[in-house]
């Protein structure tokens, strides 16, 4: 009996280890062929919802990204990253909130950090392959090592065809559930440093608040 528990055991752990090489494979692809794509134009859909309160909102966005740079545009707000510094424009308040953000802090924002979030701090899990909104993807499973951060469970899914990612869930403590849906993926675009810089004159009205 005893034998017997510990060959269970020992294949439990085998297919454990393969599972997180597996799944840390094809986020190392993943994340080589964003690096690779030169100025990246993306479309997306983002849905919250409130696992406790049953609430659900959504709604659609546009993002154009290079390296560890973004401009990510939603309905209600434009943020501009250029590597250091930050740029929030509220479009109802017309003001801009500047910032030089941490690390910590552009992991919910930033599309650079969040492709590389798996990297460091967290345990993979390779779920297999799926079908998500017509198309076949690898779906992995990022749970923290630390429960001290803000998340308790990311959800990644990978379109297969391309090495792109595709639908990435987030969970925080309080049960609030972020899934970002990439809907159109454009690759090799010039897309000047300027693009991810607030142009005070463009928004010759805005309040300008600097955080920093």
């Amino acid at each position: 009996m005893k034998t017997k528990l510990t060959l269970i055991t020992f294949l439990v752990a085998c297919t454990s280890i393969l599972s997180a090489q597996n799944a840390r494979t094809i986020l190392d692809n993943a994340s080589e062929a964003y690096q690779k794509a030169g100025g990246i134009i993306a479309t997306f859909t983002l849905e919250s919802r409130d696992t406790k309160a049953k609430d659900t909102y959504s709604y659609d966005g546009t993002a154009h990204m290079k390296e560890d740079k973004f401009k990510i545009e939603i309905p209600d707000a434009i943020t501009w990253f250029d590597g250091a510094t930050q740029w929030v424009y509220i479009k109802d308040t017309d003001e801009v909130n500047i910032s030089s953000p941490t690390g910590e802090e552009l992991q919910s924002i930033s599309p650079s950090v969040l492709f590389n979030i798996y990297k460091k701090g967290f345990n993979l899990s390779y779920k297999g392959e799926k079908r998500s909104a017509g198309k076949l993807v690898h779906e992995i499973e990022l749970t923290p090592q630390k429960k001290t951060g803000d998340f308790t469970k990311i959800v990644v899914q990978i379109n297969k065809a391309n090495n792109i990612f595709h639908r990435i869930t987030l969970t925080d403590k309080n049960g609030l559930e972020n899934t970002l849906t990439i809907v159109k993926y454009q690759t090799r675009n010039a897309l000047a440093d300027d693009t991810f810089k607030f142009n005070k004159v463009d928004y010759p009205s805005a309040e300008i608040i600097d955080l920093r």
